[in-house]
């Protein structure tokens, strides 16, 4: 009998699978039909805060996309915590590459809470010449219209800050190839059926524009410099003070070197655990977004029964015609649409990750250990110990 419930439960959570990526075509259908990429026009200066630890995969084209924004005016400012930091050399090059541009390099290791990045980001803000703030993640790149098209959705003063979609430049193995489907086919949608069902709380960390004013208003990068999840706090602080967090359309690109499996798995148990931190029922509640896995554990239950077997069918066709859709079609991921046929595989991957991320609250970051405490705050863990 508890065998025949399990089975009935099985059935019922994978057609609220498909539920699920129906409304996501629907979410991306509206969405971008929607989505306003300026509002007035007007193109203030604007200050570019991009820290550094190592050098990324690329690093010096990642970076030159940002000195060769079509935009007025702007100061880019890169910072490290050691001056001996890999990157420091390729910061020298831009410097001397463009030497047209404003770009300064921040070495400090002051400290204000034990999340690296924010330390940086507020060692950095010192040095920033403009009310404008542009936050980017170090293994982002752009497109020359990005500030143009970002920066003008601040000037509604509703707005607390800009944050957007990103997708994978490359995939170049088989492990940065389940790590990229994973972002615009699995990520994205989630986003925008958050956007859609209760509005943005939260931002995306590979690029926000925000004000000196606005994150002042919630108690700077202090007020973050404790969580794991820094872009989504962010993001949170801004809409709990009232202020709009606007997702806009444009899609900036993450390069990710070739990449062995068992890092991917780390970066993505760091993810979900961050998740579950921040967002402990919705988290939960993600369980239904697994319709792949869920739909073979029906069909094991069931016995492959045909209506189980005819129920992973549905279920294959609605998650293949959903990725295709939000992160093929809308988001125009080249490496999706390549390797779509992938999604079935990362599925299943995700809802094991799902399932680690239940137990347990240590993670990897940069190579150094913390432990998820609290509401989302991390502390470092000694290794060994």
């Amino acid at each position: 009998m508890l065998f025949t419930t399990f089975a009935f439960l099985l059935v019922g959570l994978t057609t609220a699978s498909i539920a699920y990526y129906l409304v996501c075509i629907f979410a991306a259908m509206k969405f971008f039909s929607e989505a306003r990429r300026c509002c007035d026009g007007k193109l203030p200066p604007a200050t570019i805060l991009i820290p550094l630890c190592g050098t990324d995969f690329e690093a010096y084209e990642n970076h030159a996309s940002f000195c060769r924004q079509t935009y007025p005016s702007f100061q880019i400012v890169f910072g490290v915590h050691d001056g001996n930091d890999a990157s420091v050399p390729v910061v020298r090059k831009l410097m001397a590459d463009f030497p047209d541009r404003d770009i300064e390099l921040v070495i400090s290791p002051e400290a204000i809470g034990e999340n690296p990045k924010v330390n940086n980001l507020h060692n950095m803000l010192v040095r920033a010449k403009h009310e404008v703030i542009i936050l980017v993640d170090s293994d982002i790149r752009v497109g020359p219209d990005c500030l143009a098209v970002i920066v003008p959705q601040l000037s509604d003063e509703g707005v607390g800050l800009v944050t957007c979609f990103y997708r994978a430049g490359k995939a170049l193995n088989g492990a940065s190839a389940l790590e990229s489907v994973g972002i615009t086919g699995e990520f994205a949608p989630g986003v925008l059926v958050a956007w859609l069902t209760e509005g943005m709380s939260f931002a995306l960390g590979a690029l926000i524009a925000t004000t000196r004013k606005k994150l002042r208003s919630i108690g700077g990068f202090e007020a973050i410099a404790d969580y794991l999840a820094d872009d989504f706090m962010l993001g949170n602080l801004m809409h709990k003070a009232g202020y709009e967090v606007r997702l806009s359309p444009y899609v900036v690109e993450t390069l990710q070197p070739p990449m062995r499996f068992w890092s991917m798995l780390k970066h993505q148990i760091r993810w979900a655990r961050g998740i579950r931190a921040c967002r402990p029922l919705g988290h939960l509640g993600s369980l239904v977004t697994h319709g792949t896995a869920l739909a073979v554990l029906c069909v094991i239950a069931n016995q492959a029964s045909t209506p189980s077997l005819l129920l992973l069918a549905a279920t294959l066709i609605a998650r293949l015609t959903m990725g295709w859709v939000v992160g093929a079609h809308f988001l125009r991921d080249v490496n999706l649409g390549k390797n779509l046929w992938l999604l079935p595989i990362r599925d299943l991957l995700s809802f094991a990750l799902w399932c680690v991320s239940l137990f347990g609250k240590e993670v990897e970051w940069r190579g150094q250990l913390f432990k998820i405490v609290g509401d989302g705050k991390i502390t470092p863990v000694q290794r060994g110990l």
